[in-house]
């Protein structure tokens, strides 16, 4: 071989050299990425967990008949009857 083949032979075999690094380090990179997106799709199914709850925890205090039965028994309250209520006129 003359010395132009083993100019061409040792460029090439750096190309493959760096190929071969250039895979693993980007193979890494994608490793990692996928670790990122998987705790983060495991944190937002955590979330909709939470909003489900709170949506529920929201319903039931606001509901209707709890809010009746607190203001009944636990403040007292009743529905005026008609001889109770006053109108007011300006």
């Amino acid at each position: 071989m003359d010395r132009v083949g083993l100019v061409k032979v040792g460029l090439l075999w750096i190309a493959v050299v760096a190929s071969a690094l250039a895979v693993t380090h980007y193979s890494h990179i994608c490793r990692q990425t996928y670790g990122q997106l998987t705790a983060m799709q495991r944190e937002a199914n955590q979330l909709q967990v939470e909003y489900g709850r709170y949506l529920l925890e929201q319903s039931a205090v606001g509901s209707l008949q709890r809010v009746e039965a607190t203001a009944t028994d636990g403040l007292k309250m009743h529905t005026p009857e008609a001889d109770e209520i006053v109108m007011i006129k300006q």
